[in-house]
């Protein structure tokens, strides 16, 4: 890639995490989804042409589209994926693929509620063994009186590097299953 291709991706990843966020895959989760969707938006960096007056957003999405969409129909074994890959109007100047309208993505999944309760009661009992750091981490990561995020987003917002974040978040979950251990073995 040129300099000049490099920046248009970095400077639109945040579209990337927009669309791979419009995505509710029990398959990848959304590091996986943006790490595609930037694979798209890599090869439509490729191949565009700004004399052409398109605005580059425009001109990605597509490709970001598509290459999340492969990723999810690659690991699905359940649905015949060549069926939902076929573009089909509805009702806009976008091509919408089948795989776009089927799932209701404001829908709650039907065990969503009870295993998120139960993962943050669980949490609650087990974070006084975290540190300040470890907790937010840990809090921002799976929704625990936020709104979840991203590794990439909580290294912005704590002004971190992602995979030092993994690192926090991963250590910050060995102490949460040990304490987990500990608690059950006392009951």
């Amino acid at each position: 890639m040129t300099k000049e291709q490099d920046k248009l991706v970095t400077a639109n990843m945040g579209y990337v995490i927009t669309l791979a966020r419009q995505y509710n895959s029990d398959i990848l989760s959304t590091d996986d989804l943006i790490s595609e969707g930037a694979i798209g938006m890599m090869k439509a960096a490729e191949k565009y042409d700004a004399s052409k007056g398109k605005p580059f957003v425009t001109f990605a999405a597509p490709y970001i589209r598509r290459a999340i969409e492969k990723a999810i129909g690659r690991l699905t074994t359940d649905i015949d994926t060549r069926s939902t890959d076929e573009s089909i109007p509805v009702g806009s100047r976008n091509n919408f693929t089948l795989l776009n309208v089927l799932e209701d993505k404001n829908a709650m999944k039907a065990d969503a509620n009870v295993e998120d309760t139960t993962i943050n009661d669980d949490l609650l009992q087990c974070l006084h063994v975290l540190n300040e750091r470890e907790q937010r981490i840990i809090n921002l990561y799976y929704g625990n009186g936020y709104e979840r995020q991203t590794m990439a987003e909580i290294a912005e917002t704590l002004g971190l590097k992602r995979e030092r974040v993994r690192q926090v978040r991963n250590l910050a979950l060995r102490k949460l299953r040990k304490e987990a251990r500990k608690m059950k073995d006392e009951r």
